[in-house]
């Protein structure tokens, strides 16, 4: 078995709140077996509310998830079916938990990540609740006496920040999600359309849009992103 500490690492910079970064997630768990014992993928606190001063904007998500979803029909999603008071208000205690997470296993944050995902885009799940949290994490198998010191100590909420800051400040990465690739390319939006949101909510794709694809047409820029890690150019 390969030394996963000497793997190269691709860094996903991403919202979890982010329909675009749900999608890549999406595409990158279809190819755990491709990229197992090649490359490790680490999630990156890109949190947008810390960009942005606001909570994640559910009128813009409304616009931008169903663009998406013709580029990926396969997506679990449903629209928000819960009471609009229970919309989270923030996703940083999301963030914390999946950096806890990686303190167990990076395979076990993707889970978390995944799992904190879907809770949201297709459950309807105030994802910013600590109980909430912590059923998720027992759902994917943490260590959860582990988990739970950890998560509550707050010793993961400097990471946090420091991760958005070194995404946003340092690196000037385009948006979520972006892969910053361990030569230092960067890849935003990678096989998505890009979509503008105006001020009365209404979406205009702008540059090239992809094709809308299913099955493994949309996972080629996926393969090609590893592979390249993989060789180290």
């Amino acid at each position: 078995m390969p030394d996963d500490a000497k793997l190269p690492r691709i860094a996903l910079y991403a919202d979890l709140a982010c329909p675009y970064a749900y999608v890549a997630a999406y595409r990158l768990r279809r190819l755990r077996e491709v990229h197992r014992g090649r490359v490790i993928i680490e999630h990156k606190c890109l949190s947008l509310e810390y960009v942005n001063r606001q909570p994640t904007p559910k009128p813009t998500l409304d616009s931008e998830i169903p663009i998406l979803m013709l580029q990926q029909p396969d997506l679990p999603w449903q629209p928000w079916h819960a009471p609009l008071s229970e919309w989270p208000v923030t996703i940083w205690p999301a963030f914390e938990a999946v950096k806890c997470a990686e303190r167990q296993s990076v395979e076990l944050a993707d889970d978390l990540a995944w799992a904190i995902r879907t809770a949201f885009f297709v459950e309807s799940r105030c994802i910013s609740m600590r109980y909430m949290l912590l059923e998720l994490a027992a759902q994917v198998g943490l260590d959860m006496p582990r988990f739970t010191a950890d998560f509550d100590s707050g010793q993961a909420g400097p990471q946090v920040l420091a991760e958005a800051r070194e995404g946003w400040e340092q690196l000037h990465v385009a948006g979520s999600p972006t892969f910053v690739l361990p030569s230092g390319r960067q890849l935003s939006n990678l096989g998505l359309p890009e979509v503008e949101v105006d001020e009365q909510q209404h979406c205009r794709v702008t540059g090239l849009q992809p094709a809308p694809c299913t099955g493994d047409a949309c996972l080629a820029p996926y393969r090609e992103m590893i592979d390249e890690a993989a060789r180290g150019t």
